[in-house]
């Protein structure tokens, strides 16, 4: 079917290259947004991932911590230990004399 001399086919031969290079700037302009959608999820998914280690590492420096103060304090509850022994002993023993005079 001859298209000579039809005006719309003319408009529409001398548009196809414009069409192409806007259907092109689309699909690239899709891409871009696609890939801006993409950085931006994984610049959330750092930010979330390098908070939560943040504060992974502020909560073992805490445990780290408790460990010292735990540990001072039963060393501490082991010298009171000690002493309250050695006091008993020689309580008992004070005891054991008395009860031997009284015999």
């Amino acid at each position: 079917m001859p298209h000579y001399g039809n005006p719309a086919h003319t408009a529409m031969m001398g548009n196809a290259a414009g069409m192409a290079v806007i259907a092109v700037a689309g699909v690239g302009f899709a891409n871009a947004l696609g890939d801006a959608i993409a950085a931006s999820a994984r610049a959330r998914y750092e930010r979330r991932y390098d908070d939560a280690l943040s504060a992974a590492t502020r909560h073992a420096d805490d445990m780290v911590e408790l460990a010292h103060l735990a540990m001072t304090m039963l060393a501490e509850l082991e010298a009171d230990n000690a002493r309250l022994r050695a006091a008993c002993t020689q309580r008992q023993q004070a005891l054991n004399a008395l009860k031997g005079r009284r015999s």
